[in-house]
């Protein structure tokens, strides 16, 4: 039983995995033309639910191939991290660029978006780069192959079984606990590293409870949306605090450029204003942002709702009928619960069984 167990495991991560795949597969086009920043967005959040789901079911990926495949779309979701940061900085630029903008200012903003422009650019061809190694190597189409053999046995499984609660609850309570930890600094505003790794570990709780709703009806979706909520106030404060710090930075870049250019620093001066108004800009934004963090963390820890999220992973709801229909069909049909094992080990790689499914469990 305990193989037919680790397999209901693996096929329901399968699933899960192969719809990121998708996804990513999806956005391919769009983010190698780079003129619709969605395409990027929406690739990077597939490749970042796709190592989540690496790191729920890292023991049914195939032995020889997971650190290939896990560094390979590491290096993916890094190039596209560069290009979306850029996107952010731009797109936020551009909204304060506008009429209401006093004049001595616009120099200024134009300067910090031309360069933002020029560094998106180079970030652009990054992700080309990358994105052809993908194809050119194969590793998608090969992951695609496995794990659509994977979850095509999913109709032949009941795959509710209690160690998919189990995983579930290991996962989720494993990340909430490290969510949490970071809970003892929030009180600070000037923690900016421990904001920032409280929202990394937010974004992992995230998806996370995302790959193991589906189990628990609709019991966590409201989970999910706190968990974007949290997430996006923390992610603007982080996108605040890079321009607070980087902007001073620009400002001595710029003024080497200008010096080399003209021999002189004066028409720095034409620049400056708009640049320290945009740094007073955005403080005043991560300021009131962060306020506004603090009370959602406030209304949530008088809602108990870390508690009350405990209380539904540690509860299963299909539990009895896992293993009511586990017993049947262990009793009345042996040959369909383990079909997939008897496929696994007459496929053409005698290896095939292990790289599918890992070690199974005791």
């Amino acid at each position: 039983m305990g193989k037919t167990i680790q397999n209901a495991v693996c096929i329901f991560g399968a699933g899960f995995i192969l719809d990121q795949l998708y996804n990513l597969q999806k956005e391919f086009d769009g983010t190698l033309d780079g003129t619709d920043i969605e395409y990027v967005h929406r690739m990077r959040v597939a490749t970042r639910r796709l190592r989540s789901g690496f790191t729920c079911f890292k023991d049914c990926l195939p032995k020889k191939k997971s650190k290939l495949w896990r560094d390979e779309i590491r290096r993916i979701t890094h190039a596209l991290g560069d290009a979306r940061d850029l996107d952010i900085q731009i797109d936020c630029l551009n909204k304060l660029y506008d009429e209401s903008l006093a004049p001595n200012y616009k120099p200024g903003y134009h300067r910090i978006l031309l360069r933002l422009k020029q560094g998106r650019s180079k970030a652009q061809r990054k992700v080309t780069k990358k994105l052809k190694e993908l194809k050119d190597n194969e590793i998608l189409s090969e992951m695609l192959s496995r794990f659509e053999k994977l979850a095509s046995y999913s109709g032949d499984m009941y795959l509710y079984a209690p160690s998919l609660y189990q995983r579930a609850f290991n996962n989720i309570n494993k990340n909430l606990d490290e969510f949490l930890s970071y809970q003892e600094d929030i009180r600070d505003p000037e923690k900016m590293d421990r904001l920032h790794a409280m929202r990394i570990a937010g974004k992992q709780l995230r998806y996370t409870i995302e790959i193991f709703s589906p189990i628990y009806d609709k019991a966590l979706l409201p989970y999910v949306q706190i968990m974007k909520e949290v997430q996006d106030l923390l992610g603007t404060i982080h996108d605040d605090d890079i321009w607070v710090s980087w902007l001073p930075k620009f400002i001595e870049e710029e003024k080497a450029r200008v010096e080399e250019y003209f021999g002189n620093t004066s028409a720095l001066n034409k620049l400056l204003p708009g640049i320290n108004h945009l740094i007073e800009n955005r403080q005043k934004d991560r300021d009131e942002t962060y306020q506004s963090f603090i009370a959602t963390w406030d209304t949530l820890q008088s809602e108990n709702a870390w508690e009350y999220l405990k209380e539904i992973i540690h509860a299963p709801i299909n539990v009895d009928a896992a293993v009511a229909y586990l017993e049947v069909k262990e009793q009345d049909e042996p040959d369909a619960i383990n079909e997939y094992d008897r496929d696994a080990s007459l496929g053409e790689d005698p290896a095939s069984e292990d790289e599918l499914t890992g070690t199974p469990s005791a």
